[in-house]
């Protein structure tokens, strides 16, 4: 563990001989009809990979997301798709993930929407609060 800012937590780890850096924060709220005992813990994630890639957006749902259906990340309401597989969601680009790490360091609340495969609607809301802090300290360790 590198430190917590706030709802933020930043991690370093080596996996396949490269050093990966990450910070990753849990919802302050969720909302939606489901059966609490079938759920994996949320969370969001992003990941800096040394001598690769910087700033990888992604959000670990705790349930599978329908096919073919939208998951929303929402920061302060700027609307963003992005692409589910399984239980993940990822952007379609690191351009895209720029984006939503500037929109991210600016917000204050960010929202993720998803439909689990049963159907039912989720909606996680995510602090803001201590995400820049975090940020330096994963761009400092995996720079």
């Amino acid at each position: 563990m590198l430190g917590t800012e706030k709802k933020w937590n930043a991690y370093t780890t080596i996996i396949n001989e490269n050093k990966t850096c990450f910070i990753t924060s849990e919802p302050v709220k969720t909302k939606g009809k489901f059966n609490k005992k079938n759920r994996g813990r949320p969370y969001v994630f992003v990941t800096n990979t040394k001598g690769g890639s910087n700033h990888e957006v992604s959000i670990k749902a705790g349930f599978n997301f329908k096919k073919n259906k939208d998951v929303i990340f929402d920061v302060d309401g700027k609307k963003t798709k992005l692409f589910p597989v399984d239980d993940r969601a990822w952007s379609e680009s690191s351009k895209i993930d720029r984006f939503l790490v500037q929109s991210m360091r600016r917000g204050k609340t960010l929202t993720v929407t998803g439909t689990s495969t049963p159907g039912n609607q989720i909606v996680d809301t995510y602090s803001l609060s201590g995400f820049t802090k975090a940020l330096r300290l994963i761009d400092k360790s995996c720079s």
